[in-house]
C-alpha cells in the first residue's frame, strides 16, 4: 500500500518533498525515501531543486491506482459523500475568506490577527467544519485504506492552529488545514470519477 499512497500523494501535490509525502501518505521518511528512489530507477519520478514530481508515466501509473480504487466503490455512496464535501466546502471556503479578511468601518481589509476575539470565531467554525466532516473522512478511509492519513492530518492542523501557530490554518507550503482540505478535496474529485476541470466549470473547483 505504500508504494500506492506515496504515489497518488505526489500526484496530488504535483511537487513535495520527501518530509511533506511522508506526511500524507503516513509512511516512515526512510520508507518514502526507498519508494522515490525506485519511482525515480522506473523513470515514474524525478527529483529537482525543490522536491519530487511524477513523469508522465508516473502520473499515468497514480491514475490508475485511482482507477483500480474507484471500481470497488458504490458509485452512489461515493457521490453522496461527495456531496456532502461540497456543502461543507462552501462553508469552509467562507471561513477561509474570514480568516484572510474581514470587515473594519464597512470596509474590507487583511485580516492583521491583532484580534485574538475574532481569530476564535473564526477557528471555532473550522473546528464545526471538521465535526461535520468525520464522516465524510471515516467513510473513504474505510473504504480506499490508503487515505486513512487525512483524519491524523486534519487534527495535528487543527491542533497546532487552536494554540496559536496561524499558518496551519491556510498557509500553501506546509501540512496547514487548508492543504489537507484541498488535498482530500481532490481525492473526492478522482475517486468519484469527476475531473478538477468540470469542477470547476460547476462552481465546486475551489
Amino acid at each position: 500500500m505504500s508504494r500506492d499512497a506515496i504515489l497518488v500523494a505526489l500526484s496530488i501535490k504535483g511537487m513535495a518533498n520527501t518530509d511533506s509525502l511522508a506526511a500524507a501518505a503516513a509512511e516512515p521518511r526512510d520508507i518514502v525515501e526507498r519508494e522515490l528512489e525506485a519511482f525515480e530507477g522506473a523513470a515514474l519520478a524525478e527529483r529537482t531543486k525543490i522536491g519530487w514530481r511524477l513523469t508522465t508515466e508516473g502520473r499515468a501509473a497514480a491514475d490508475a491506482v485511482i482507477r483500480a480504487e474507484r471500481v470497488t466503490l458504490d458509485q452512489h455512496e461515493i457521490d453522496a459523500r461527495y456531496e456532502r464535501f461540497s456543502e461543507l466546502n462552501d462553508r469552509f471556503k467562507a471561513a477561509i475568506m474570514a480568516w484572510q479578511l474581514r470587515d473594519v468601518d464597512g470596509a474590507t481589509v487583511p485580516n492583521d490577527h491583532t484580534d485574538s476575539a475574532y481569530d476564535a470565531d473564526v477557528l471555532q467554525r473550522i473546528a464545526a467544519i471538521d465535526r461535520d466532516l468525520h464522516d465524510v473522512v471515516a467513510w473513504v478511509g474505510a473504504h480506499v485504506a490508503r487515505t486513512f492519513a487525512y483524519r491524523q492530518r486534519f487534527a495535528l492542523a487543527l491542533e497546532k492552529a487552536m494554540r496559536g501557530e496561524r499558518r496551519f490554518v491556510a498557509a500553501p507550503l506546509i501540512d496547514s488545514y487548508h492543504t489537507v482540505w484541498f488535498e482530500l478535496h481532490e481525492e473526492l474529485i478522482r475517486l468519484s470519477g469527476r475531473t478538477r476541470a468540470e469542477e470547476a466549470a460547476a462552481g465546486r473547483g475551489a
